[in-house]
């Protein structure tokens, strides 16, 4: 296989993505400077929390924030902490960066249907004037996963699996891009 950016030999095979590490790289960080752009994440004079809870995607958030906002002054913390789902949290910061992927918004999305619970935090939300940041939102979590063994870092990998997440995967699987299609329409549902 040939990586589908530059041609040369493709090191990584990820849901329908073969590329070589570098073009990989490039491509999630792509993906997730879109995401900040779009959706006007991060300012200047911000006081950003990262959350590190040890997964993969707290692990990646420090290191491709600051290759991202390069020389904007902002005050980073970062603080290891398991997160919950819509938990607030309080502290003299504005943003703060939540180890969150495509995957779990989609199995959020999914349990609130399944439950018929009041989906409230899907996307970027606000709690007491504090903007909560999925960073990965547009990222799957296997791809995260490569992302973090490429840079060699030192993560603990999900090991359980709930119901929903078991059933997406076999929908991804028999399906590709099911995952991005829900996401799709919890992006929808949430403009609404």
């Amino acid at each position: 296989m040939k990586c589908v950016k530059c041609g040369k030999p493709a090191a990584v095979s990820v849901q329908n993505l073969e590329s070589c590490d570098s073009c990989f790289q490039k491509i999630i960080e792509k993906r997730v400077r879109k995401e900040i752009r779009t959706n006007n994440l991060i300012d200047k004079d911000d006081k950003i929390l990262i959350l590190d809870n040890g997964s993969a995607e707290s692990q990646l958030s420090s290191y491709l924030l600051k290759r991202i906002i390069k020389d904007l002054p902002v005050k980073i913390t970062i603080k290891k902490l398991d997160y919950t789902h819509g938990k607030a949290l309080s502290g003299d910061f504005n943003k703060i960066i939540v180890p969150w992927n495509a995957d779990l918004e989609d199995e959020y999305f999914l349990s609130c249907i399944f439950q018929n619970k009041e989906i409230e935090f899907l996307g970027h939300y606000k709690i007491d004037n504090k903007t909560y940041v999925k960073l990965f939102l547009p990222v799957l979590s296997s791809e995260v996963e490569v992302f973090a063994k490429i840079k060699k870092l030192d993560f603990k990998k999900n090991t359980k699996k709930s119901i929903t997440q078991d059933m997406m995967d076999k929908l991804e699987k028999e399906y590709p891009e099911t995952k991005f299609s829900l996401l799709s329409s919890a992006e929808q549902f949430r403009k609404k």
